[in-house]
């Protein structure tokens, strides 16, 4: 059961449906089934780039699944800018090349790294192409996020019984980072690769940095996994990095301490 209100609009007569594609975290084979067959049959495939005619990582994940031959390729200008006066006729231009393809019929699907509903390029994509033609379908494909990812590949859950979960920027003020991490039994930085040596230095102050793990491009060939942080604290990491802290108290012996507490009677 979906309520009517959160039901996916139907497509208008000669209207195609913009697809948000989660691809994955880096790893071509973590597209999930339902991913493969939009992307293999949509008529247009579109991925974010940084500049005219640049590549994207997302593209990269995925362009062995396109046929040239009868998919068109379209890389949309999306610029890695806090430039908000630059961004926005940026998107808007890339939002109407589009839209000349959905309202001549054709579907889009747009692919995006990780899963689309989280930090992704087409959440602003999606906002413009609704403030510009509000009729157009929106469909979301969800995939493997770059923290579930992050967490199977460092083995270490991000979350057990009642134990809480942040998912957090990095770019944060300090106290704000500090109090996250003094209140929550896991934490995911997102957006690290600026900010690492500033986050080493609030996890050596909370006394956390032994638990914290750096993920850059995980399940990518080009992967790092590591607990050594400060060893990339000089270094340039790609923006798909992440940093996961969390306790390593085992859950079964929490719950054989909560029992033994529980057992003991009351002092009269």
């Amino acid at each position: 059961m979906i309520d009517d209100a959160l039901q996916p609009r139907p497509a208008p007569d000669g209207v195609g449906t913009l697809w948000g594609l989660s691809v994955g975290p880096g790893a071509p084979d973590l597209l999930t089934l339902r991913a493969h067959r939009i992307l293999t049959t949509a008529p247009v495939v579109a991925w974010p780039a940084c500049r005219p005619g640049g590549s994207s990582y997302a593209w990269r994940i995925v362009r062995q699944y396109v046929d040239p031959s009868r998919q068109e390729q379209l890389g949309l200008v999306f610029p890695m800018s806090k430039d908000w006066s630059q961004l926005i006729p940026v998107w808007q231009e890339s939002a109407r090349t589009l839209l000349a393809h959905l309202h001549a019929g054709r579907d889009v699907a747009f692919v995006t790294t990780g899963d689309v509903m989280l930090y992704s390029t087409f959440l602003h994509l999606w906002e413009v192409i609704e403030e510009l033609d509000p009729a157009v379908p929106v469909l979301v494909v969800p995939g493997v996020s770059s923290l579930t990812a992050a967490a199977a590949l460092a083995g270490v859950p991000l979350g057990q019984g009642d134990e809480r979960l942040s998912v957090i920027p990095a770019t944060w003020h300090e106290d704000h980072l500090r109090e996250v991490l003094e209140t929550t039994e896991t934490v995911v930085f997102m957006k690290v690769a600026r900010v690492l040596p500033r986050l080493i230095a609030v996890l050596e102050q909370t006394g956390r940095i032994g638990q914290a793990v750096l993920v850059s491009r995980g399940t990518a060939e080009q992967q790092i996994v590591t607990r050594d942080l400060r060893r990339f604290a000089d270094r340039r990491l790609n923006y798909l990095s992440l940093v996961l802290v969390a306790r390593r108290r085992s859950f079964l012996d929490r719950l054989r301490a909560e029992a033994a507490e529980a057992s003991v009677p009351p002092a009269p």
